[in-house]
């Protein structure tokens, strides 16, 4: 079998390496990205990767709508673009989406967005705290795997012949993407935290808060409380906000120090899932009449310029 991965990230060259033992096809637009990989067997992007004869890279498009496993390791806003061009709406192939985060446009959960746009054999969520650069030197790594057929589940184990990546089976396809979704919007603000100077007793305030709000949302999105305890809810929540390799909480620490949203992401070279992610999810709780405080204030941060000590201390007060 021959995996097709749309992405050619960090994320998307990461599921690369994992699953090597099988043939592999990245595809990129980024044509020095595809000649790095076929000619020097590694993604410039990406560090502590290098890649078996098993992983090619492509910049055709159309070549990965020939495979029957197909990965989106897309940056979410660009699903849509890639995934309505023609050759994919005679898909046969299960799919995975690796992405995390909200449609703006839609406020779509990105399951619903590719049912929308293509009929996939299947659908599957995989989810998780996973940073690309961790899974490509092969430590230690816990996901959730969604998905309404769970045969898929047993085929994508059969092919993981690393034990130090494991996968848990969840039916729960809405709740894994929101955790995926809304942490990175916590990590924001946690990351405002630590750059207003504030300390840990401020930080595990916010995190314990945004976890709440996260699960409330879920409920009233259909998902099971349940799958918020596991990795691909609190899990990756801890891992987002813990770490300084996190790009939403970097997003946070510029925003407190006084950049812009627009310069800041100007700078960063990766995709800050996060920062759109906000609009969509500040959207779907007025569309569920929810009081998402954290939310909420990330938000007008970000879109309505408020200053970020003014909002974070007016969330500590109120929580």
């Amino acid at each position: 079998m021959t995996i097709g991965i749309l992405g050619g990230g960090v994320w998307g060259s990461a599921l690369a390496k994992l699953f090597s033992d099988q043939e592999v096809l990245i595809y990129t637009r980024d044509k020095k990205v595809m000649n790095s990989i076929n000619d020097h067997h590694f993604n410039p992007k990406l560090k502590y990767a290098t890649f078996n004869e098993n992983v090619k890279a492509t910049d055709d498009l159309e070549s990965i709508t020939k495979k029957s496993l197909i990965f989106i390791a897309l940056p979410t806003q660009s699903i849509r673009e890639v995934l309505s061009k023609s050759y994919f709406q005679n898909l046969n192939a299960d799919v995975i989406i690796a992405s995390k985060g909200i449609e703006i446009s839609s406020s779509l959960f990105l399951s619903q967005l590719v049912e929308n746009l293509i009929k996939p054999k299947s659908l599957s969520i995989l989810s998780g705290p996973c940073f690309s650069d961790e899974v490509a030197q092969d430590l230690p790594t816990a996901a959730t795997f969604a998905s309404s057929n769970s045969s898929i589940f047993d085929l994508i184990s059969g092919m993981l012949k690393t034990k130090k990546f494991r996968i848990y089976y969840s039916d729960d396809v809405i709740g894994c993407q929101i955790g995926g979704a809304l942490k990175n919007i916590i990590a924001i603000g946690v990351g405002i935290c630590y750059g207003l100077k504030y300390g840990n007793n401020t930080v595990a305030t916010f995190i314990t808060s945004g976890f709440n709000e996260m699960i409330k949302l879920g409920l009233a999105c259909g998902a099971l409380e349940k799958t918020f305890l596991g990795f691909s809810g609190l899990g990756d929540l801890i891992t987002t906000c813990s770490s300084s390799l996190s790009r939403n909480r970097y997003v946070g620490e510029q925003l407190a120090i006084g950049k812009s949203i627009f310069d800041i992401k100007k700078s960063m070279s990766n995709v800050a899932e996060g920062v759109d992610t906000i609009f969509a999810a500040q959207n779907l709780s007025e569309l569920h009449n929810l009081d998402l405080p954290i939310i909420n204030g990330i938000y007008n941060i970000v879109f309505n310029d408020e200053s970020p000590d003014y909002v974070i201390k007016n969330l500590t007060n109120s929580i």
